[in-house]
């Protein structure tokens, strides 16, 4: 049976085109690059981060996601992870997103497209 992305073991609607990888890794103050161009740094961690971006929503996706995401609370997602090699279950959270308001004719209601970012709480070993 084909593995789904979830937010707190709840079913979503699925991403289009599945997930965005990224992955961010952040150094210490005093990393930088001399005037020859090399550069010196010290690296901290590094952070999985994933784009969502879904289209033609119902008002019940639509509500389902956002009563997870949109309060820039962490939670469980299991995603697929390209670092492990796996599917698996961590913390993300999402800071900003954006929705884009389709039809809203009585029971009828349908939202053109919903897009974030999730960034992993926990850093990759």
């Amino acid at each position: 049976m084909q593995e789904k992305i979830t937010f707190n073991d709840i079913a979503i609607k699925q991403p289009d085109e599945g997930l965005k990888y990224d992955f961010e890794t952040t150094y210490t103050d005093d990393s930088t690059r001399v005037q020859s161009g090399v550069l010196h740094s010290t690296p901290l961690f590094t952070v999985e981060s994933f784009g969502y971006s879904s289209s033609n929503l119902t008002i019940e996706e639509m509500r389902t996601i956002l009563q997870i995401v949109a309060k820039g609370k962490r939670f469980k997602m299991h995603y697929f992870s390209p670092y492990y090699g796996q599917w698996r279950d961590d913390t993300f959270y999402v800071g900003k997103g954006s929705l884009s308001i389709g039809t809203l004719r009585q029971d009828k209601e349908r939202f053109k497209s919903l897009s974030f970012n999730v960034v992993g709480v926990n850093p990759i070993p």
